[in-house]
């Protein structure tokens, strides 16, 4: 009998035919698991691979001839050494999300704040309020049926050799090693006063609030969220006993409780009374998954709001990470619209300079600073100290953020007793946040489904400046939104969904073209806000590493240009390109009587990818 020797490698054709990872697949891979990848390659040309031994008995010629009696006498035994190939649990997640094939649409609303006279156009046609809400409900229906439902993230234990397998089967597929811990969530005084000795809390009740924000006026003329359902994610949920109203409370998606989750529903009540909220847990979903279909709720959910910080295996990282493009993919495929919280730490161990946290760097979502009322005031309005944790940054995708200021600090005898009765940092100004854009849907439905179209409304109704500017670029920091400026007031608005790029902005022999917007009925004299935003899939953003879009808005009367606005910036401070996701500008109408806003693209890197794109233009004081 002979004995011989055959090492054996695992899809060793597979492994053969392949040199080794390509660059952009490397760069799919988290820190860890890339160096777990690497190592094992290292080791595998170095010949340093462990294997175990086994015999095998061949009872068979080369021909494949068998004895009568089934065995040769000179069949030959092989020792046969198969690899130990070494298996790392990872989290695989597949970003990608299909364009929906169903006929682009464009819609555009006015509203005079001071006759209350409401105009709608619908694919640049005039059309009554009733049909205007049965066609868009419709095409909103339809959509809902033809989109495809996000694929999950999910836990496996892989070999490196797998590892590239799923790496190669799709160029959307990003696999991480890291483990994604959320933050401490709670500050304290002292957490607010550590290295900021200058700072002393100032605690605002609920009535406080609602007169700062001017939610009083919505509230008495019977806005409150009504209509509107709002999700929330967190670790665990609220505990029905101790939030306002338990019947419009419910959990779909949770296991536990916790005092977190109570106090975001407690401002969520609080402060829009009359809506519906669903509750996620985080624990159980493992990653950002929302509800997978939010039109199937009653009312409808509109709008999510998540006060968590993510960070990976105790390091933050300024990245663009694989739950920020989560989140994008999320807003942009399921129109709802995302407040997120910008993160509470600074001067620890874990983050030694402002960061803001995933996925408050998603480029879709709204990300929710926190600012503290004074005494003082401006002519404006109230002031407001700029709490430090919610510095403006720069993302290594060249975004800034955070994208709005709000109240914190909220203090009732319904938040948990763990809490002393307040609530606070940008855990509670994100609800807060949430709380405003639903009583605003419920004012003006129009901006329900329509995340292009809130963003614009909370970024162009700010009141007051900050005390304190601590934004890096020295650029001014604006003051909490106040809601007679998103609601009350004259303003213009209007969104293109589901449009193809070429369609918008080439012509037909492919040289650029603008999208014009007539707007009518302004007065020599008055200011207005205007902000411009676009939805952008998470997969694009993070395969470019760069928000894919530039975009200007160019504003003309009698045919000739007044003033414009682009959304990119060469920023001194940080050596880089700003290239925010929207435009904001501040204007004065020249002349009585029309004004032309013509929209240009001016790059796109996704030119394939559907455009959802709006503007909202209010007049302010």
């Amino acid at each position: 009998m002979n004995t011989k020797t055959l090492l054996v490698l695992s899809l060793a054709g597979v492994v053969s035919a392949q040199a080794g990872l390509a660059d952009n697949h490397l760069d799919r891979l988290s820190p860890k698991a890339r160096e777990f990848v690497e190592k094992y390659k290292a080791e595998k040309a170095n010949k340093k691979i462990n294997a175990q031994k086994r015999k095998v008995v061949l009872k068979s010629d080369i021909l494949g001839r068998k004895s009568k009696k089934g065995q040769f006498r000179d069949s030959t035994v092989y020792m046969v050494e198969d690899e130990i190939e070494p298996k790392m649990e990872v989290t695989v997640t597949d970003l990608k999300v299909d364009n929906i094939d169903i006929e682009p649409i464009s819609a555009f609303y006015s509203f005079n704040g001071d006759s209350k006279e409401e105009k709608f156009w619908l694919n640049g046609k005039t059309i009554d309020r009733k049909s205007f809400f049965k066609k868009t409900e419709d095409w909103e229906k339809r959509r809902a049926k033809k989109r495809k439902p996000l694929k999950k993230s999910y836990k496996a234990f892989l070999t490196p050799t797998e590892i590239e397998k799923k790496l190669k089967s799709s160029d959307a597929i990003y696999i991480e090693s890291e483990e994604l811990q959320v933050e401490p969530n709670y500050l304290t005084v002292t957490d607010y006063t550590r290295g900021y000795g200058y700072y002393t809390a100032n605690y605002v009740t609920r009535d406080e609030a609602l007169e700062i924000s001017q939610l009083n006026f919505a509230h008495a003329d019977g806005y409150k969220g009504n209509d509107v359902g709002v999700y929330y994610l967190e670790q665990g949920c609220a505990r029905v006993s101790e939030i306002p109203d338990p019947s419009k409370h419910s959990t779909p998606g949770c296991s536990g409780t916790s005092d977190h989750a109570t106090g975001v529903t407690g401002v969520l009540q609080l402060f829009a009374p009359n809506v519906n909220v669903y509750g996620y847990d985080y624990t159980v979903l493992n990653s950002h998954d929302g509800p997978a279909d939010p039109s199937s709720f009653s009312p409808k959910i509109y709008i999510g709001t998540t006060s968590l910080g993510f960070y990976y295996n105790g390091q933050y990282r300024n990245n663009y990470e694989v739950i920020d493009a989560q989140y994008d993919n999320y807003v942009y495929e399921t129109s709802v619209t995302e407040f997120v919280n910008a993160g509470n730490l600074k001067s620890e161990s874990l983050q030694p300079e402002p960061t803001i946290h995933s996925p408050g760097k998603a480029a879709n979502v709204i990300t929710v600073g926190a600012v503290n009322p004074l005494p003082s005031t401006t002519p404006e309005g109230p002031a407001y100290f700029y709490l430090p944790y919610s510095n403006y940054i720069n993302s290594n995708i060249g975004n800034t953020k955070p994208d709005i200021m709000n109240l914190t600090n909220f203090t009732d005898p319904i938040f948990p007793d763990a809490y002393g009765d307040i609530f606070n940092g940008t855990s509670a100004s994100t609800p807060y946040s949430a709380a405003m854009g639903a009583v605003l849907m419920s004012k003006h439905p129009f901006f329900k489904g329509h995340p292009e179209m809130v963003k614009p409304v909370f970024l162009t109704s700010t009141l007051g400046n900050l005390i304190e500017d601590r934004d890096s670029d020295g650029g001014a920091v604006p003051g909490v939104p106040a809601f007679n400026l998103m609601a009350s007031n004259k303003s213009f608005s209007g969104y293109w969904n589901r449009a193809n790029y070429t369609s918008l902005f080439k012509d037909a022999n492919g040289n650029n073209k603008t999208q014009n917007v007539l707007i009518d009925g302004l007065v020599a004299g008055e200011k207005y806000k205007l902000a411009v935003t676009w939805l952008m899939k998470g997969n694009t953003i993070k395969s470019l590493g760069k928000l894919p879009i530039k975009m200007e808005a160019h504003l003309f009367q009698n045919g000739t240009e007044f003033t414009s606005k682009s959304s990119y910036e060469y920023s001194s401070a940080s050596m880089q390109e700003i290239r925010e996701p929207y435009i904001l500008h501040s204007f004065t109408v020249p002349a009585s009587g029309k004004i032309i806003l013509k929209l240009a693209c001016t790059q796109n890197d996704a030119p394939d990818d559907q455009m959802i794109m709006g503007f909202h233009m209010s007049r302010v004081p």
